[in-house]
């Protein structure tokens, strides 16, 4: 069912049972303790201090199968591996909806510019006690033109508060966004760019997505391709950019040239990131609705998995495995992505050299680039969905010292580094911001060239065991067995 904004979107996923409603709890510390005890979409109004009205919407990365249904407009019975394979297929049925120029909407019920803008006019929350400050940017939409190609990017970086009229911003080095930073910048020119820190989640599922930038693919073309229609977007006053017309707070500004302020610690998928020195957004012109919604991402913990085990996100998966078919590997039978570290693919392994090509293509398209530090290459008996098959092909079928490859050299971020050594000691010595990382490729497929009698897998028919367990009864169950085998003594 179409949407046109957050709040409708909040309506339907309301009706599906995926939301919860909170009051009274504050922006400091426990909205984000808060995230952490549900999947749920949360929806906290009378936060302490503000207005009611004044609401704070987190959760919106948890994605459970019926809010993306929901988001995409789209819907299947295909689970697993088959959902996977079913989202990629509808991925390639891509139809550009270009948005749809008018002279406002909502998002301009309320305007402030100059001294008159105020960040914390909002319920911007601190997430977590290590954390430098209130972060009013962690499940946002950020908005820069290309000065080159006049291409619109979509992405999603976290803003740190650190004024009433200035945030932070964390453009990671290989992304689209500090590109087009550079080349403002590299010209003498401040960036302009928007910020929406209250979105719709077609706005945030694109600005996520690492969508490739080929063949005139434009981000807000997939926004409007998810909701159904076109997305409606005026021109920012200050930066002339495209602001989505139905956004629930937007920030317009510019990022100046050769100016850095303190930014962090954070808390970061991949942990707690350190103080840095960051470029910073001045913003000029706030746009807000009514009882503005302000959306974040709270209560991210970095440790071990409970016994829900590694999280497979299927969206990032289906937009890899499409990646690798258009770049000519052949024989894929599925492609898993586990958290942004580890990417599983499973492969009809057809000729020499195949399942090596495979996992090099894996660790390099645009998708998997940034932060993978492992790539697994099974054979197609195995399901890429199923981490505990993954590892037991990694330990049973793989010679080390042939299997694995490590490459060097890798691009990535300051987030992707793993090490503080790593980052302080490359060589030779580089300019701020460049960075490189290793990437280990695992190949578990069986060589072409071996005999296909070695080390077999080895399995009881189901024939066989049928006509026992006729014989055998209850004997051989679980509960017989306990029951009438002698204990030891």
């Amino acid at each position: 069912m179409a949407y046109k904004d957050l709040r409708d979107w909040l309506k339907q996923a309301e009706e599906l049972g995926e939301v919860v409603r909170l009051e009274g709890i504050h922006w400091e510390l426990e909205a984000s303790a808060a995230a952490t005890m549900t999947n749920k979409v949360i929806v906290f109004d009378k936060v302490p201090g503000y207005p009611p009205g004044h609401r704070l919407v987190t959760n919106l990365a948890k994605t459970t199968l019926k809010r993306f249904f929901l988001t995409s407009g789209w819907s299947t019975e295909a689970r697993g591996l088959a959902l996977t394979k079913a989202w990629m297929e509808r991925m390639r049925e891509f139809k550009p909806c270009p948005p749809k120029t008018v002279e406002g909407g909502p998002v301009m019920e309320n305007i402030q510019t100059g001294k008159d803008v105020d960040l914390f006019k909002f319920p911007v929350p601190r997430g977590h006690e290590k954390e430098g400050g209130r972060y009013i940017g962690s499940a946002d939409c950020v908005i820069v033109r290309d000065p080159d190609t006049g291409r619109v990017n979509l992405g999603t970086y976290r803003m740190q508060v650190h004024d009433r009229s200035t945030v932070g911003i964390n453009f990671q080095e290989s992304k689209d966004a500090r590109i087009i930073m550079d080349k403002y910048h590299q010209q003498g020119k401040p960036c302009p760019v928007v910020a929406l820190v209250g979105v719709d989640p077609a706005l945030f599922k694109t600005a996520t997505s690492h969508l490739v930038n080929v063949g005139g693919l434009e981000d807000l073309d997939f926004v409007g391709w998810l909701k159904g229609q076109p997305e409606e977007v005026f021109a920012g006053k200050y930066t002339g950019l495209p602001i989505p017309a139905h956004a629930e707070i937007a920030l317009e500004g510019e990022i100046p040239v050769g100016k850095t302020r303190p930014e962090g610690p954070f808390t970061e998928w991949c942990g707690m990131s350190l103080k840095k020195d960051l470029p910073f957004i001045e913003v000029k012109t706030v746009y807000h609705r009514d009882n503005p919604i302000l959306t974040v991402t709270l209560g991210r913990e970095v440790k071990p998995p409970g016994p829900e085990g590694l999280r497979m996100e299927f969206h990032s998966s289906a937009i890899i495995w499409d990646e690798m078919e258009k770049a000519g590997v052949r024989g894929i039978r599925g492609v898993a992505r586990y958290g942004t570290r580890l990417t599983v693919v499973s492969l009809h392994n057809l000729y020499a050299g195949h399942s090596r090509q495979a996992g090099l293509v894996a660790s390099q398209v645009h998708a998997g680039a940034n932060s993978t530090s492992y790539v697994i290459v099974v054979d197609a008996d195995i399901d890429p969905t199923d981490i505990q098959a993954v590892v037991w092909a990694m330990v049973n079928r793989v010679e080390p010292k042939r299997a694995i490859q490590m490459l060097e050299y890798c691009c990535t971020d300051h987030l992707g580094i793993m090490s503080p050594e790593a980052e302080q000691k490359q060589e030779p010595p580089l300019r701020k911001g460049g960075f490189y990382v290793s990437r280990a490729i695992i190949d578990t497929c069986r060589p072409v060239e071996w005999d296909p009698a070695w080390h077999q897998d080895v399995v009881i028919s189901q024939e066989l065991k049928e006509k026992v367990r006729q014989k055998c009864g209850a004997l051989l169950s679980d509960e017989g067995s306990a029951a009438k085998l002698p204990r030891k003594r």
